[in-house]
């Protein structure tokens, strides 16, 4: 079996509807949108670097706010390496250059994806959480 088929097969059991689409490199990519409330929600992604037994991946969770005013940019910058530091656990917060703030982790599996799936569920309220901690921070901040 292949990580992909456990992949699969664990979103199948769980009532997740995402399927694998093969990209750039030999690499496959999963979506899909996790709901913060009723009104908003995160997209995020996994991918998976190989099909084979063991493989490295990527679960990223994307839009989590945007940065508008530049001039916010070293305290902002400050108050994510600080939630690094102190509650994102194994996922990291991220500022890219366009202002999008997004949250990703890197990890390496076999095919007892079991971890895999329990990191992307645990990575949707860790989003949810640092969501929140940065727009209350920084209310300036915007959602896409």
């Amino acid at each position: 079996m292949t990580i992909l088929a456990a992949l699969d097969q664990k979103f199948q059991e769980k009532g997740m509807p995402l399927k694998s689409h093969p990209i750039q490199n030999g690499q496959y990519l999963y979506q899909g949108k996790f709901n913060l409330d009723k009104d908003h929600s995160l997209p995020f992604g996994v991918v998976i670097a190989k099909d084979e037994a063991e493989s490295d991946f990527q679960i990223s969770y994307r839009k989590l706010a945007y940065l508008n005013n530049y001039a916010d940019k070293v305290k902002l910058l400050e108050l994510i390496n600080e939630l690094n530091q102190t509650k994102t656990f194994y996922y990291t917060l991220c500022l890219a250059g366009d202002g999008e703030i997004f949250l990703r982790l890197l990890g390496r599996s076999t095919t007892d994806v079991k971890p895999l799936y329990e990191m992307l569920v645990i990575g949707s309220n860790i989003a949810k959480v640092m969501t929140a901690e940065l727009k209350s921070k920084f209310p300036s901040l915007g959602s896409e």
